[in-house]
């Protein structure tokens, strides 16, 4: 499990070491420390020291580099996954849990639909999901952020403030702060609820679309190598919703986060599909799509 030493992660250790005999499982624990802020050793030790009094064994990992001022939430975020998926594998784990909950669903369908989203990014954080064929379990995404401070002040258990979670110079605090209050005081006390409900829907019907997707994907991709290829003959009469997530699940298969690509690659992609004459389209982590006489090949640059 990933625990950070704040209140959600520790909640998650402390409620999953007191049910591991009845669940039948054993729990391994991993700290990740960016080193970039002035509280990063106090929050490795805080976890250290609850782990052993909890009888959970540690590894720790470190970002490796010199020192800097900041670092984007999603080189962070893409940092710990990378850590989490390495550790896992060494141990053999059945599954990585995760301590997100539904006030961190709500935040993130929020940040995709003022992004530009379909129905892949209204789904946000899934509850189940597999990374580089790693399973990622999110325990806690029935319960609010009001549940959690509850159990742990019954438990008095402490936990582990970050500094940087009131700076809203990024851009999760800033929903997290000031956009999601507002909406909740002046619009809809409800609206953590609706937006973890609109993820839930927008869910059920991705995966029916993406199953008829994964037919076609089946039936006009090819992988060679690190390329991927869609064979064009035939793709101008499938439906814009198939050919879309045609697309993405070409892309899952050279990065893990396909949730980068954004309407405006999938639309840059339709394009070099059906006109003539364009150029490569340059895609998220260093992709790039190229139009031949008979494929559409997505590879790295």
């Amino acid at each position: 499990m990933g625990v950070s030493g704040g209140a959600d992660s520790m909640a998650l250790l402390c409620g999953l070491a007191g049910l591991r005999h009845r669940l039948g499982v054993q729990l391994h624990a991993a700290h990740f420390n960016h080193r970039f802020r002035p509280e990063a050793l106090r929050d490795e030790r805080f976890v250290s020291q609850w782990c052993r009094q909890l009888n959970v064994p540690l590894t720790v990992g470190h970002r490796q580099g010199g020192k800097i001022d900041r670092l984007s939430e999603d080189d962070a975020r893409n940092l710990r996954f990378e850590f989490f998926v390495q550790t896992a594998r060494r141990l053999k784990a059945q599954s990585v849990a995760l301590a997100h909950t539904r006030n961190d669903l709500a935040e993130t369908v929020l940040m995709r639909i003022m992004r530009g989203s379909g129905l892949y990014g209204l789904r946000a954080i899934l509850p189940r999901r597999t990374i580089e064929g790693v399973v990622f379990v999110r325990p806690l995404m029935d319960l609010e952020r009001v549940d959690v401070e509850d159990y742990l002040k019954a438990k008095k258990i402490p936990f582990c403030t970050d500094a940087t979670n009131r700076q809203t110079v990024y851009e999760r605090n800033k929903v997290r702060l000031e956009l999601l209050p507002l909406l909740a005081r002046a619009y809809n006390p409800g609206i953590t609820g609706a937006l973890s409900d609109l993820a839930a829907t927008a869910g059920e019907d991705y995966e029916f679309i993406s199953m008829h997707a994964r037919k076609q994907f089946e039936k006009k991709v090819s992988v060679s190598g690190k390329k991927v290829k869609l064979r064009l003959k035939g793709v101008k009469r499938l439906h814009p919703s198939i050919l879309r997530l045609v697309f993405r699940q070409m892309v899952e298969i050279l990065t893990t986060d396909p949730a980068a690509l954004n309407f405006e690659h999938i639309q840059a992609m339709e394009d070099l599909v059906f006109q003539k004459g364009l150029g490569p389209v340059d895609l998220p982590h260093h992709l790039r799509a190229v139009k031949t006489k008979q494929f559409l090949e997505l590879s790295h640059v």
